[in-house]
């Protein structure tokens, strides 16, 4: 039995990616259900229930956030994780190497195969792909789905450039042995992409049992302005002004108030810990994705 969750504001057309789900479903012969999340929380809630009544795969469609939510309902079950996206950033679908259509994501049920990953925390908030504190953060929890539905990725760069006119507060980053360092933003990358198929973390690896800690030191607005651009042309890491760090644990914290988001969705505002946690994650990928299979 194959429960199907879908977020209905993840984008425009979702509807007509869930009847080509029902129809490749349907047309393989197996048996599944559909429901529709209706609030923040309900896939979490409704992934929950799948594990408990032993299904096999959970078939996520949606955005990078409605991903987490359903990674959450599944920490540490046996139910694998199948996800169709149809978000702004997709992440995930460029970590893993995911097939562009709906029926090629879902044909992964045949032709890939399983791997467990560990997920990540943020206080008490599971996630498998990255988070981050700072800029980024601020301007994840000023973005609305109305402006990623119309405007796509560029919505955050659109963002992004009106949140540069506000004060930039530092952050302090506290690693494992006190080491303590201040900066202007932060991502924790568990592998190796960002949003748009930006490779924040050349060397992350989300089968390993760390993060990558991204830290831009330098402060001031132009200095986030290089960030951005040497991001996107995979510069950042050399810059002198950037520190990176594998860890498993990281405590930041800020002596305003500042955000903090976990896989693309605002989570709250600082202090966070973030860690590696035991708890595995069950994903369906492609057979050629690098990994031995769970």
């Amino acid at each position: 039995m194959i429960d199907v969750i879908y977020n209905p504001v993840a984008g425009p057309k979702v509807v007509n990616r869930i009847d080509r789900v029902r129809s490749f479903l349907s047309g393989r012969g197996l048996s599944f259900r559909v429901r529709e999340t209706g609030a923040p929380g309900d896939a979490v809630v409704m992934a929950r229930e799948a594990a408990h009544e032993g299904m096999d795969v959970v078939v996520a469609v949606g955005g990078d956030g409605t991903m987490n939510e359903v990674a959450g309902g599944l920490a540490g079950s046996a139910t694998r994780l199948v996800f169709v996206p149809h978000g702004t950033g997709n992440v995930f679908a460029g970590e893993f190497s995911l097939p562009q259509s709906v029926e090629g994501c879902l044909d992964l049920l045949f032709s890939g195969k399983t791997i467990s990953v560990r997920l990540a925390k943020a206080n008490d908030r599971h996630f498998v792909l990255l988070a981050s504190a700072g800029f980024d953060a601020e301007v994840v929890e000023r973005m609305n789905q109305r402006q990623k539905n119309r405007l796509g990725i560029a919505a955050y760069y659109l963002c992004g450039a009106r949140h540069l006119l506000r004060p930039q507060p530092a952050l302090w980053l506290e690693f494992p042995g006190r080491e303590r360092v201040e900066a202007q933003a932060v991502v924790v990358a568990r592998g190796k992409k960002y949003g748009g198929n930006v490779t924040i973390a050349p060397d992350g690896d989300i089968l390993g049992e760390t993060f990558r800690v991204v830290a831009l030191l330098r402060m001031g607005r132009l200095s986030i302005v290089k960030f951005v651009i040497d991001a996107l042309r995979g510069k950042h890491i050399a810059s002198r002004h950037v520190l990176l760090r594998e860890c498993s644990s990281l405590f930041v914290r800020c002596s305003i108030p500042s955000a903090c988001q976990v896989d693309g969705e605002y989570l709250g505002s600082l202090p966070v810990r973030f860690t590696v946690t035991d708890t595995l994650l069950r994903i369906v990928v492609p057979k050629e994705f690098p990994s031995t299979p769970a």
